[in-house]
């Protein structure tokens, strides 16, 4: 149990360090990665908007037509 505690701890410590080295060492290193993560945070955006947009409309919540569909009589 002292070994899955210690785990915890270090995992939640970890946790607490990551946005400052993410920031300083991933994002700051060149102007190029800003532009890289901010492509790839619209990419993961856009297919977690789409996927819920169709779980939702597969629970049968009615959502609104994006896009041209069969005209309504």
């Amino acid at each position: 149990m002292n070994a899955f505690v210690g785990v915890v701890i270090r995992l939640l410590s970890n946790l607490i360090e990551m946005p400052q080295v993410f920031v300083t060492k991933v994002i700051g290193a060149n102007p190029v990665s800003v532009l890289l993560i901010g492509v790839g945070t619209v990419f993961v955006l856009a297919a977690v908007g789409a996927f819920g947009y169709a779980v939702l409309g597969a629970l049968g919540i009615p959502l609104p037509s994006l896009g041209r569909g069969p005209a309504e009589n």
